[in-house]
């Protein structure tokens, strides 16, 4: 076995999504010749509201040990921003949070004390300083100033690294919608860090081939798609009987630029011409973001009786949903590469996935090779399908994907982890 570590700011008991990635690896790397050692952040609560990742934990480090790898949890500390917005609240002090936030995003390129996750940096050194056998690095963004912790790993210690992108930083295409000026010039700053730092890395992974491409094209190191995948272990013991009514689940977060709206108009358009119609739109988790919530119940108005919108849930209750509803609706970006890992999940669950519209790129090859669903690109096509599906509904029929064949096992986390444990014998 060879020991390698990953830095990870998001990992278990962490109930976001970001924590999966580096968790499969931990999982599964040790099949592949691999011992990882992870270092993160104590997640001592589980995230309901943006600031409950914000909250100082306890002051001891955490140490735990399993036969697949070995966790090191750090405490952390609220800097003066998130004690604000966490007695006051988002609409309070505002201005002063704002600016501390652009204080803390120039100075954390030059100043180490300026992130408040510092401690990651300084255990990591003395972490390699202690164990010779820890041979390679893996450090999984965002936050991406994390990637600075390789940058110096490589310079004190001359260790190869991986830099691991679970979305793009600076190249990204998406970070840019009703952004401000001022982001604008952060982001020509990143920029120029990111290629520093990344560029001594002897790798880079990405969640999609095209991200992968378009951070080579700017740091000139070599890299290769890393998809997130999913496992499927955790669908084992779901309910599976169907919900009553006809249900469509749209999970998690949505964004500006994801355009509903196509689907929004087909489904009020399926309700107006269908009398009697029994049918529910499903949205767990979205009232997180009360933008979007209301963003919703603005596109809906008139149709409350035929959407729900629900605080964010327990990953397991989530699995269940997915597996219970009748089909499972992705809007994907009008860019190519973006890939939410939730259309993994999707896909492991055995639920018919329906994209709209579609992206041309990603999302829609991994639905075509899955063919675990179909894309839409207009309201009338997302109509017409809506209108057979809800038909077969009415018959006692609906869609079911095998998930157990290689088309679907493909994207399972652990062929991920074998992909990236070729990545590190390779470097």
């Amino acid at each position: 076995m060879q020991k390698i570590l990953i830095v990870s700011y998001f990992f278990p008991p962490c109930n976001l999504t970001a924590s999966q990635r580096a968790f499969s690896w931990a999982k599964y790397l040790n099949r592949f010749g691999f011992y990882p050692v992870i270092l993160t952040r104590r997640w001592d609560e589980p995230v309901l509201h943006p600031k409950d990742a914000c909250k100082s934990t306890p002051d001891e480090i955490i140490h735990e040990t399993t036969n697949e790898y070995e966790v090191y949890y750090l405490p952390y500390k609220a800097n003066l921003r998130d004690r604000i917005f966490i007695k006051f609240g988002q609409q309070k002090f505002s201005i002063v949070r704002k600016s501390l936030t652009v204080f803390e995003l120039i100075f954390q390129h030059f100043f180490t004390f300026a992130i408040p996750y510092q401690n990651l940096f300084h255990f990591a050194e003395e972490l390699l300083q202690k164990d010779k056998e820890i041979k390679k690095v893996i450090i999984s963004g965002n936050p991406f100033i994390t990637f600075k912790i390789g940058y110096t790993l490589f310079n004190k210690f001359g260790i190869k690294w991986i830099a691991d992108y679970r979305d793009a930083w600076t190249t990204s295409k998406i970070d840019f919608t009703h952004r401000s000026f001022i982001f604008k010039l952060l982001n020509l700053l990143d920029k120029i860090f990111e290629k520093k730092w990344v560029g001594t890395a002897s790798f880079i992974t990405a969640s999609s081939l095209p991200i992968a491409k378009s951070i080579t094209a700017l740091t000139k190191v070599n890299s290769d798609g890393l998809y997130n995948g999913f496992i499927p272990e955790d669908f084992v013991g779901i309910k599976f009987d169907k919900y009553e009514p006809f249900t469509i689940t749209y999970v998690g977060t949505l964004y500006d630029g994801q355009n509903i709206e196509i689907f929004c108009t087909a489904f009020k358009r399926l309700i107006d011409s269908t009398p009697g119609i029994r049918a529910q739109l499903y949205f767990p988790g979205l009232a997180f973001d009360r933008k979007q919530e209301e963003r919703i119940s603005t596109v809906m108005r008139g149709y409350e009786n035929y959407f729900t919108c629900t605080p964010r849930m327990e990953r397991a209750k989530i699995l269940e949903i997915e597996k219970r509803s009748h089909l499972l609706l992705h809007v994907a970006w009008d860019v190519h590469g973006v890939i939410a890992s939730k259309i993994y999940e999707y896909i492991a669950s055995g639920t018919f996935i329906l994209v709209t519209p579609s992206d041309h790129s990603s999302i829609r090859q991994i639905v075509e090779d899955s063919e675990c669903g179909v894309c839409t690109d207009t309201a009338d096509e997302t109509f017409a399908f809506l209108k057979k599906e809800y038909d077969s509904y009415l018959q006692g029929k609906f869609r079911a994907n095998d998930t157990s064949g290689g088309k679907v096992q493909q994207f399972s986390r652990e062929n991920q982890a074998k992909h990236l444990a070729d990545i590190l014998h390779s470097i």
